[in-house]
């Protein structure tokens, strides 16, 4: 079904003048959330939040389905997570797990890591480390920490729990309001909240209109989400060290959907990877296109989501690149396997990982 029909079946379900049925629910779900359509529509129908409207709709009449139960169960609790990494970062060392991004333990939040200068700090700042990044990406959100500690940022890590952005995509509103007045606590009072994650990024600037109704959390909500910048963004705009060190590679970018269409983040990082010495910076073809993996699309669609990873893979390898850079967790697990599907030898990393071995925080 094309965008335009799935529109019109979402506004006739949100009207009540379609009945809400499972072969519709497959339907609704066969969707990235890319916000492409949108991109591309004349009139800028906000597509995405129509379809995330009409998935909680769906769910609030036919339940979850067993794939949503477990994204919900999974990334709702801290201690399934920690589990679920850990016998996977063992099975990685068997090489039972080839295609799995290698996970870094231990994770973010368990490592003692400076919090940089407590007086005369250019800002006092909220490290918002999402799921992926704090128990899967853990060395890229340590290479994020050290990063803003070495600008001059004075940088704290509350206790944040996850976005919500699973929540909604599988149609669980009530569960996204959760994470959302819990981390709307958590991140109140600070400078700026910094993320990392181009997905938990798009949700955290969403809480002012997510909680817009909640007449206890509104207000702060809204104020939060105006405090939210992606690490990209925040550096370009505040200020960063110039990078001294070279890093030796050709480089490509990709960007992910949330980051360059919902957070309009796109020039920042960039401007960074070319501003790290040695970095020999190429841009490939369709580099705004999705990617496939869409947060857990690409295991619940498995075989779309490899069509399209596909013609990334293509892409990237016309660039000739030794290193493809994307601010998305999501994005860089389903670009790597992309990759290996089609034999391509090319690395993943953060931006923000080159930046940190270019100031010689971290090492190869």
């Amino acid at each position: 079904m094309a965008a335009r029909g799935k529109v019109a079946s979402i506004e006739a379900v949100l009207e009540g003048n379609l009945k809400v049925t499972p072969a519709l629910r497959d339907r609704l779900s066969d969707c990235l959330l890319c916000g492409a359509c949108k991109k591309s529509c004349p009139c800028s129908v906000p597509t995405t939040d129509l379809f995330l409207e009409a998935r909680a709709q769906v769910a609030k009449e036919l339940g979850l389905t067993p794939f949503g139960w477990f994204v919900v169960t999974a990334f709702g609790s801290p201690a399934l997570l920690n589990m679920g990494t850990w016998g996977g970062a063992l099975i990685e060392k068997m090489g039972l797990l080839k295609w799995a991004p290698p996970i870094s333990r231990p994770p973010y939040q368990s490592r003692q890591l400076p919090p940089g200068p407590e007086k005369g700090a250019k800002m006092r700042v909220a490290y918002y480390a999402g799921c992926m990044m704090n128990f899967v990406y853990a060395d890229v959100a340590e290479a994020t920490h050290r990063v803003l500690v070495h600008n001059g940022y004075r940088v704290e890590s509350p206790k944040v729990v996850c976005c919500g952005m699973p929540n909604r995509s599988v149609g669980d509103h009530e569960g996204a309001l959760r994470h959302a007045r819990h981390n709307v606590d958590a991140l109140t009072g600070y400078d700026a909240i910094v993320t990392d994650c181009g997905s938990c990024g798009s949700a955290l600037k969403e809480y002012g209109h997510l909680l817009a109704g909640d007449p206890e959390y509104a207000e702060k909500a809204a104020e939060v989400s105006r405090r939210v910048y992606d690490v990209h963004e925040f550096l370009v705009k505040f200020g960063y060290a110039e990078p001294e060190r070279k890093v030796e590679a050709r480089v490509t970018y990709h960007d992910s959907c949330h980051m360059v269409r919902e957070q309009k983040v796109a020039a920042q990082p960039r401007q960074i990877l070319k501003s790290i010495p040695g970095v020999d910076y190429v841009e490939m073809k369709g580099a705004d296109v999705c990617c496939g993996g869409g947060g857990s699309f690409a295991f619940s669609h498995i075989d779309l989501g490899r069509k399209v990873g596909a013609s990334k893979a293509k892409n990237i390898a016309e660039t000739e690149a030794t290193v493809v850079a994307t601010g998305c967790p999501s994005c860089s697990m389903q670009i790597r396997q992309s990759l290996q599907r089609a034999k391509v030898d090319a690395d993943m990393r953060h931006p923000v990982e080159l930046l940190a071995r270019s100031y010689g925080l971290i090492g190869e």
